[in-house]
Formats: structure tokens, C-alpha cells, sequence
């Protein structure tokens, strides 16, 4: 038998508590993310956080990681691998027109341009809404301006800056405040055998040089307004902007954000209560 212990975070926390929880002897931890499909019988996540559930070998460290985190007490669950199990919840996934993101062990079902993320990696894989937002984007804007420059702002996983690599994409730069994330982006690009885009830690994308036809940026709102300035320098004459990491009633604040910088909006997505924003530079 094992233990299986729930903490529910915010969605911005949730890989700092998978991180905590492996620290504590964790085995496998599975991150439940708002708008994210869930297996059938899961019990919905409370507004606006979501779920990081860990599995435990012993009641012990289970019980310990409980009274740390001020969680439920754990549950005991029937013995499983979860070194396998965890696999069956990544699939591959069409993306856009002619891409998808795939885990390793798994090919996609039909051709097409597919990059391969490790989900152990725990940087994100594509699934959430608001990144498979920005790979659709990336995908079209790709097929309209073939061999643009582009420019992925908070790249994490690296899998925007990877897909449009692989698309043709011309100057591709990933930027990051992490040095874990780009260490993860710099395996992911080992993984898929692509070479030639640059990763840069900067916690300012005023810090890379020249500008770009698409800029994408998936992160979040505060830090999407704050980085406003800099973020719509790197759109060139003609260029497009492409804001994600949004709830649904956030888009108004991140448009005005960016028009106040010179840019205009062209169109809104949303999927599962998640928004996609585009903007141009004239």
C-alpha cells in the first residue's frame, strides 16, 4: 500500500509544492492546474487553485508532509507503480494545424511536426489551456510569416520556442528567470536533437538584442503589466504580440497594458475560462 497526500495551492505555486513534496520522499506527484481535463470521477477544484497530489511510501512521511504543509491527514490507496502509472495522463496532443506535443515514450497518432516534452520535468508540457493557446498561435502565425523571427517570453519547458523551431521559425530566443526552467528548456531541445535557439536567463526581455515578428509571452498578468514596456519594444514594425496566462476576465487589463505602448489588438481566444490576446505594432 501507499499514501496519497492533497495540497491545494494557487496555480502559480503548484510546481514549488511538487518540488517541496519530492524533498519530502515523495514518489510521484501529480499537479492538477484550473481548466485542465480531469480523470472522470475527480472531484472539481475549488475556484481558482488547484491540486498537487503526492504519493508516499510510508505513513510516516506521508503524515510528516501533512503536519508541514497543514494538509488533510493522507490516505491510504492500493499499491500502484507510479514510476508507469503516472504516464497514462500524458498523451500526445495536437497543437495547431500541423503540430503536437508528445512525451517520449508515446509517438502521435499522425504526422506533422511533434516535439517531445519529458513531463517529468514538471516546466509545462503544453496541456494547460493557456500554453496549447499560445502552440496554436505559434503554429498559424508561423504558416502566415514563414521563417519569422520569434521571441518566447517565460519559456519554462521551452516547448513554444522549440515548436517554432521546428516550424521553420528564423532567430528563435527563449528568455527565463529561472535557471532551473532553462536548464529544463536546454534538456528539452537535447531531447528533440534542435540546436540554434537561444536561451537566456534575463528577468528583463529588454536584455535581448533587436526585435522580433512574433513575440509570445505566457505568463502572468501582474508581471505581463509590468514587463509592458519591454515585452512590446521587442515587437517589430508589422509584428505580432501573443499574451497568454490570462483568466478569461483579465483580457481588458493586459490589452490597455500594451496599447498604452503603441500596439493594437487584433483578436481574443478563449478556451476553458483561459484567454489567448493578440496584438500588432503598425
Amino acid at each position: 500500500m501507499s499514501w496519497a497526500l492533497v495540497l491545494v495551492a494557487p496555480p502559480e505555486d503548484l510546481e514549488i509544492r511538487a518540488a517541496q513534496l519530492f524533498d519530502q520522499g515523495a514518489l510521484g506527484v501529480e499537479l492538477q492546474e484550473p481548466g485542465m481535463a480531469l480523470m472522470p470521477g475527480t472531484p472539481p477544484l475549488p475556484e481558482g487553485c488547484g491540486r498537487a497530489i503526492a504519493h508516499f511510501a510510508s505513513a510516516e512521511d506521508a503524515s510528516e508532509s501533512a503536519r508541514l504543509f497543514g494538509a488533510e491527514p493522507p490516505v491510504e490507496v492500493p499499491e500502484r507503480d507510479w514510476s508507469v502509472a503516472w504516464r497514462t495522463h500524458h498523451r500526445p496532443m495536437q497543437v495547431g494545424p500541423r503540430s503536437w506535443v508528445h512525451p517520449p515514450w508515446e509517438k502521435p497518432p499522425r504526422p506533422g511536426v511533434a516535439v517531445a516534452i519529458d513531463p517529468g520535468m514538471a516546466f509545462g508540457t503544453g496541456s494547460h489551456p493557456t500554453t496549447a493557446l499560445c502552440l496554436e498561435r505559434c503554429d498559424e502565425l508561423l504558416s502566415r510569416f514563414p521563417g519569422a523571427d520569434l521571441l518566447d517570453v517565460g519559456t519554462g519547458s521551452g516547448v513554444i520556442a522549440l515548436l517554432a523551431k521546428m516550424l521553420g521559425a528564423g532567430r528563435v530566443v527563449g528568455t527565463e528567470n529561472d535557471p532551473v526552467s532553462l536548464e529544463a528548456a536546454r534538456q528539452g531541445a537535447a531531447l528533440n536533437g534542435i540546436d540554434g535557439v537561444d536561451w537566456v536567463l534575463a528577468e528583463d526581455p529588454a536584455a535581448v538584442p533587436g526585435r522580433f515578428k512574433i513575440v509570445i509571452a505566457n505568463i502572468l498578468l501582474n508581471t505581463l503589466e509590468e514587463l509592458a514596456p519591454a515585452i512590446a519594444g521587442k515587437v517589430a514594425d508589422g509584428g505580432r504580440l501573443v499574451l497568454s496566462g490570462l483568466l478569461a476576465a483579465q483580457g481588458d487589463a493586459a490589452e490597455r497594458a500594451y496599447v498604452a505602448q503603441g500596439l493594437r489588438p487584433v483578436a481574443r481566444k478563449e478556451r476553458e475560462r483561459w484567454l489567448r490576446v493578440e496584438l500588432s505594432r503598425p
